[in-house]
């Protein structure tokens, strides 16, 4: 199919959309009170009594929109500048209620209470604030179109909560400023719903609005409140300059064995936010602070063909994220922007319209270089490149969306440009139909096109097409995926081209009644079928799971499956003596499986483990093996003040002479919060892995482990305010040397403040 034919396709899909209508309720009435609010959780001020009451009087998990098992009272108002909000959960016994003093956002486990806001009533996004019952905040915004929960967004606003002898209450203040609203005079209609989280033997969720399990929207379900007038968002300028400092000791052993000590680094910069109107903002920033103060994750990257994926925790990249995600496709993954020297990113919805701009100049380019059964990152440390990205969507009916998408890279004899037309439209509550169609073209760095296996595709396109049948009980879904070799979307994360895909799946879920054991049971399965550019199958898979949600905040899942897989051994021999068995290609026949499961024995505890073995391919040198990957883990609120996590992960790959390889993986978070502003917390990154180079035909160590620490001190006023002081080391142990020998040391510095002007 031409790609012109694909658009107009796409296109008019999106555009039936426009007959699409939902009945409304009657909205509820914001009162605006003259008076201003002490965030203390007292809930004695006096506006409180003219305050809009509502009852959070339905539980719609785990039960289906049953009553309530116990009373939560709502109350808002507004004074023009600030959305004011109060919670009064009650509870039959109050030495039950979980909370615990953590930092921002990791709140999900303890008793709490809260709101989502849809300030566009366009019932596809929404802002979304809780707080535990010491106040603590977690804020996030949900967007029904992608299907995400983002709670990487941090706002600034104020909250207090108090435990009393009949349960708990909360005091929010979230300032208009920090919410983007239609920028048009007279009464407003928002879309509301309060909920609140009630963990105990199961984890209850406790609400305003019903939840239709029939429909696949989310934001499209909660009730709408009217008035907000003359609101504003006022001199809505945010300044936060920064300063840092930073020194780092570096050794090579066994080559170098004595530490060459670093200076300190000083730097600073500025980043400015400006709500230049109600609906947009534009962020901008010099020399920015783009450094991670959190390390990432450890993962297994042995025995691996595709990229691994890493989370933005960037402020100035986090900021309005949302606006430039697409129905289907990560095309534009910001962490490939690795060192910039400035940004700037506007953002902003006007009616039916959403846009979205950001440009940034990167002392560094890299960009993944994707193939149909592989992937592999290309940096180029000394190759200064700009990068941009605009995106534009239009919401058409009560629900559905089309947009496109512009991103651009370039530098000296490199240059990425690619575009992106995308939608969802819903033909009913439960039948969903999401699309896109991409196109790319590129030229690349002399120094790549050099490289003898260098494969010259210098543009491509592709499509995506997925629909969804999501019914109270029924589910099934078909979807197909067709990227041609040559596309590349430099600046997102699109780690396999060259490919198709089909897949259709079917499942049933039965839902608990009240006494039920279980509250929810699912049956699933899916079958799919790969072929790579050329028709060549590379994959034929079946599979079916089951997962069961119970008591204890239970979940536990089985699945198990079959699949066919080719494969092409592209190495060049050693020696003549060595033959590859696979160069034409082989098929491989594989069964898989897995269990997992995570509860809770009491509420400030949660346990998990899982283990997935069976048929597996050794990647590198492309014959058959077998898999036994193990995990347990651990979420403990030990004290209200201290918080342990742990992550272990054992991994084995087998052939019939013996084992490959053998890993162990280790991530421990450890955090003492001292109030709701600080807090200490040890991290260890931890890597073993065991390999048996006598069964490899390239050389190999036979053991290489890696860890990395960090002991950081932090103090948050709010997420831009802070201050940190850390230490951090590194080290490693392999062959070459005889004992565990540090590589890096380093000690440093954050200290930035928020002006709001």
């Amino acid at each position: 199919m031409g790609k012109i034919a694909l658009i107009t396709i796409v296109s008019s899909l999106g555009l039936l959309a426009l007959s699409t209508a939902t009945a409304k309720q009657d909205p509820l009435k914001i009162p605006k009170v003259d008076a201003q609010i002490e965030v203390d959780g007292e809930l004695n001020e006096a506006f409180w009594q003219q305050a809009t009451q509502v009852n959070l009087g339905v539980e719609t998990r785990p039960g289906e929109n049953v009553e309530a098992k116990v009373k939560t009272t709502a109350y808002i108002a507004e004074n023009g500048t600030s959305l004011l909000i109060a919670l009064v959960a009650d509870d039959p016994d109050p030495s039950q209620i979980l909370a615990s003093l953590k930092d921002r956002d990791t709140i999900w486990a303890d008793d709490s209470a809260g709101f989502k806001v849809d300030t566009f009533n366009d019932e596809r996004k929404a802002y979304i604030f809780f707080v535990n019952p010491l106040g603590i905040q977690m804020d996030s915004i949900e967007d029904d179109v992608t299907g995400n929960l983002d709670s990487s967004w941090d706002a600034i606003w104020y909250s207090e909560g108090k435990i009393t002898d009949t349960g708990y209450q909360v005091e929010i203040e979230i300032p208009f400023k920090v919410l983007r609203f239609p920028n048009t005079s007279g009464e407003k209609t928002w879309g509301i719903d309060f909920v609140r989280f009630y963990p105990r033997d199961y984890q209850y969720r406790l609400a305003f609005n019903q939840v239709a399990r029939d429909q696949s929207c989310s934001v499209c379900q909660i009730s709408k409140i009217s008035g907000f007038e003359s609101i504003e968002s006022g001199q809505n300028l945010e300044v936060t300059p920064y300063i840092s400092a930073q020194r780092i000791d570096d050794r090579n052993p066994p080559s170098q064995s004595e530490w060459q000590n670093g200076d300190f680094d000083f730097d600073g910069g500025l980043d400015v936010r400006w709500g230049v109107t109600d609906n947009s903002v534009l962020n901008a920033t010099i020399n920015p602070d783009f450094s991670q103060v959190e390390s990432d994750a450890v993962q297994l990257d042995v025995n691996r063909t595709f990229a691994l994926f890493f989370e933005e925790k960037r402020p100035f990249f986090l900021e309005g994220a949302d606006y430039f995600n697409t129905s289907f496709l990560n095309l534009l993954h910001t962490r490939n922007i690795a060192d910039p020297d400035f940004g700037l990113k506007y953002t902003g919805k006007s009616g039916k319209h959403s846009y979205g701009v950001l440009a940034a100049r990167d002392n560094s380019t890299s960009f993944l270089q994707p193939a149909a059964q592989s992937s592999g990152l290309a940096t180029f440390d000394d190759l200064e490149s700009d990068a941009f990205a605009a995106r534009y969507s239009y919401d058409m009916g009560d629900k559905s969306q089309i947009g496109a998408m512009l991103t651009y890279r370039s530098g000296d004899d490199y240059e990425n440009t690619m575009v992106s037309l995308d939608g969802k439209y819903y033909f009913t509550d439960e039948d969903v139909l999401r699309y896109q169609a991409v196109y790319s073209d590129s030229e690349d760095p002399e120094s790549l096109r050099n490289e003898t296996d260098y494969q010259d595709y210098n543009s491509g396109s592709g499509y995506a097409l997925a629909y969804n049948h999501n019914g109270r009980n029924w589910n099934w879904r078909a979807s197909r995926v067709d990227f041609e070799e040559g596309f590349r979307a430099d600046l997102g994360f699109i780690n396999q081209v060259g490919f198709s895909r089909d897949l259709v799946g079917l499942g049933y879920t039965w839902q608990g009644e009240e006494g039920d054991t279980f509250d929810r049971i699912a049956l699933g399965g899916d079958v799919d079928r790969t072929e790579d550019f050329t028709g060549q199958k590379l994959e034929e898979e079946a599979e079916f799971w089951l997962n069961v949600n119970g008591p204890y905040q239970s979940w536990f899942g089985f699945g198990a499956g079959v699949r066919d897989v080719w494969r092409q051994d592209e190495r060049i021999p050693l020696a003549v003596d060595m033959p590859r068995i696979c160069v034409a290609g082989c098929w491989f026949d594989q069964d898989f499986y897995w269990i997992e499961g995570n509860f809770r024995p009491i509420t400030s505890l949660q346990i998990g483990s899982y283990y997935n073995g069976g048929d597996a391919l050794d990647f590198e040198e492309t014959r058959a093996a077998t898999r036994k990957n193990y995990g347990l883990w651990f979420n403990w609120q030990a004290t209200r003040h201290w918080y342990l996590s742990t992550n272990l992960r054992k991994s084995q790959l087998d052939i019939d002479e013996g084992s490959l390889f053998d890993a162990n993986i280790l991530n421990l978070n450890s955090t003492y919060q001292f109030d709701k502003k600080q807090y200490i917390r040890l991290t260890v990154r931890y890597r073993d892995i065991d390999f048996n180079p006598s069964l490899y035909e390239e050389p190999k160590d036979s053991n290489r482990k890696s860890m990395a620490r960090q002991l950081l001190y932090a103090y948050k006023v709010n997420p831009r305010t802070v201050f940190f002081l850390g230490y951090s080391d590194g080290g490693f142990e392999d062959d070459s040397v005889d004992d565990f020998e540090k590589t890096s040391r380093s000690v440093f510095s954050k200290f930035s403040y928020a002006f709001q002007l």
